[in-house]
C-alpha cells in the first residue's frame, strides 16, 4: 500500500491537464468496455447476425481501431492538439454509439457496420492522444508513474463496468420478458455507455480549457531530423521484441470474443448473471492497484524481464479453465492472468512512448500496437467458430479442449522472448544503460 500511495505522490505537482486527459481516457473506456463484452450476443441475439461470423464482426471492429490510432491519431494530434483531438474522439464516439444503440429499430446490420466504423476512428484517435498528453504534462521524473496511472485509474472506470452492466442487463431482461420494456438488457447496457460519453464531453470541455491545455510539462516538437519513424522498422531486434507478445495477446482478444458467452452457457444461471463482475470487473481492479505498487517494485528491473514474467504467469493462468467450468477456478484465472498483465502492461508503452523522438509519441504507439491489431483481427477469424464447437449455446460442451488450444498459443509469447532474451538484449542496450539514472529520479 505504501508503493500505491508513492505512486500518487510522485504525480502531485502535475498539472491539472494531467488529470483531465486521465479523466477523459477512463470515462470512454469505461464506456467502450461497457459495450465490447456484449457486442458478440448483442449482434447475433438482437441484430440477427449468425454466433460464429459475429465475433469476425467484433474482431474487424477492434482491428479498424488500431489502424485507426497508427494513421489518423498523430495527424490529429499535431493539428488539432490535445483538447480539441480529445473532444472529436469522444464526439465520434458519442455519435456513433447512438446509431450502434439505435441498430435493432433502425437500419439492423446496415447501422451496425457504419456506427463501429465511427466508433473506431473516435476510439482511434484518443488512445494514442492520451500517451501523448501524459508524455506532455509530467517530466522525466514522474512519467513513468504518469503512465502508470493511467492505466491504473481506466482500469478502475472499467471495474465500475461490471457491477453496472449486470444490473441493467439482468433488469432489463425481466422487463423485456415481461413486456415492461421494449429495451433487452444488451441494447440497455448500450445505451448506458452511450450517455456516459456524452456526459465526459461536457465535463471534458469545461475542465479543459486553453488556458489548462497550456500548462505543457515537456515540449513535443515534431523532429525533422532523417531518422524519424522509419527506424522503428529497420529495428528488428525491437519488431521481434513486439511482435513476440502476439500469442499471448490473443487471450486478452479472448476476454471479450470468448469469455462472456462462455460463461454465459456453461455456468449456473446465478453465475451467468454476474457475468460482468467476473469479466469487466476483476482485472480492472487488480490492474488498479497492482499497476503503480508492481511499477514501483520492479522499476529497477529491466522491461524484457517483466515482459517474461508477466506474459508468462497470464498464459499459465489459462491451463486453470482446462479442468472444467469450477466458479472458484474461474475467479482465480482472473486473478492470476491480472497479475501477469500488470507485471508487463504499462512498462511495455512507458518503454514504447519514451523511445519516440520529439513530436512521434503517438506514432510509436501505434507502431507498439500493431502486434495487438494482429492479434485482435485474427482471433475472431476463428474465436466463434471454436465456441460453436466446443461451447455451443445447445448440446454438450468441452470448453476444456478450447482453452486448451488457446493456452498452448498463449505460452509461445514467454517462450519466444526468452529464447532470444541475450539477441534482443543486445539491440536494447543503449536503452538498459540509460534506466538507472531515470530510475533513481522517478525513485527521489
Amino acid at each position: 500500500m505504501k508503493e500505491f500511495i508513492e505512486a500518487f505522490k510522485a504525480l502531485r505537482h502535475a498539472p491539472f491537464a494531467l488529470w483531465v486527459v486521465i479523466f477523459a481516457y477512463s470515462m470512454d473506456f469505461m464506456a467502450y468496455l461497457g459495450i465490447l463484452p456484449l457486442m458478440k450476443a448483442y449482434l447475433g441475439t438482437d441484430i440477427g447476425i449468425r454466433p460464429e461470423y459475429a465475433s469476425t464482426w467484433v474482431s474487424v471492429f477492434t482491428g479498424s481501431l488500431t489502424l485507426f490510432m497508427l494513421f489518423v491519431g498523430k495527424a490529429t494530434e499535431g493539428k488539432l492538439g490535445i483538447r480539441k483531438s480529445i473532444l472529436l474522439a469522444l464526439s465520434l464516439s458519442a455519435f456513433g454509439r447512438v446509431i450502434y444503440s439505435s441498430a435493432p429499430f433502425m437500419g439492423g446490420a446496415t447501422s451496425i457496420a457504419i456506427s463501429l466504423l465511427i466508433v473506431s476512428l473516435g476510439e482511434g484517435i484518443i488512445q494514442p492522444v492520451a500517451y501523448a498528453g501524459v508524455k506532455r504534462y509530467t517530466d522525466e521524473k514522474n512519467g513513468p508513474m504518469g503512465y502508470a496511472m493511467l492505466y491504473a485509474l481506466f482500469n478502475l472506470a472499467a471495474a465500475l463496468t461490471g457491477p453496472m452492466s449486470a444490473h441493467v442487463r439482468t433488469s432489463f431482461d425481466e422487463s423485456h420478458k415481461a413486456g415492461t420494456s421494449s429495451l433487452t438488457g444488451f441494447q440497455a447496457v448500450n445505451w448506458v455507455c452511450t450517455m456516459v460519453t456524452i456526459a465526459t464531453i461536457v465535463a471534458f470541455f469545461f475542465m479543459m480549457s486553453k488556458k489548462t491545455e497550456a500548462a505543457v510539462v515537456r515540449s513535443d516538437v515534431e523532429d525533422k531530423s532523417s531518422g524519424g519513424m522509419g527506424a522503428i522498422f529497420k529495428d528488428k531486434r525491437f519488431l521481434f521484441f513486439i511482435f513476440a507478445l502476439l500469442p499471448v495477446r490473443t487471450l486478452f482478444a479472448h476476454q471479450w470474443l470468448t469469455m462472456p458467452e462462455y460463461v454465459l452457457r456453461s455456468y449456473p444461471q446465478d453465475v451467468a448473471d454476474r457475468m460482468e463482475w467476473l469479466v469487466d470487473s476483476i482485472n480492472p481492479i487488480i490492474i488498479f492497484f497492482g499497476v503503480p505498487t508492481i511499477t514501483a517494485f520492479t522499476k529497477k528491473y529491466h522491461v524484457l524481464t517483466m515482459m517474461i514474467i508477466g506474459s508468462g504467469v497470464s498464459a499459465a493462468s489459462t491451463f486453470l479453465l482446462c479442468t472444467g467450468a469450477n466458479t472458484s477456478l474461474l475467479i482465480t484465472y482472473f486473478v492470476i492472468f491480472s497479475i501477469g498483465e500488470a507485471l508487463w502492461s504499462s512498462r511495455f508503452y512507458e518503454y514504447a512512448a519514451e523511445l519516440a523522438p520529439p513530436g512521434k509519441t503517438a506514432q510509436y504507439m501505434g507502431v507498439a500496437s500493431l502486434p495487438w491489431f494482429v492479434a485482435k483481427t485474427t482471433t475472431g477469424f476463428y474465436s466463434g467458430f471454436l465456441l460453436e464447437k466446443y461451447v455451443p449455446k445447445e448440446g454438450a460442451k468441452n470448453g476444456e479442449m478450447m482453452w486448451l488450444i488457446y493456452g498452448i498459443i498463449a505460452m509461445a509469447s514467454p517462450i519466444l522472448l526468452l529464447s532470444a532474451r541475450k539477441w534482443v538484449l543486445a539491440g536494447m542496450q543503449p536503452k538498459a544503460k540509460a534506466e538507472p539514472a531515470a530510475e533513481e529520479a522517478a525513485a527521489a
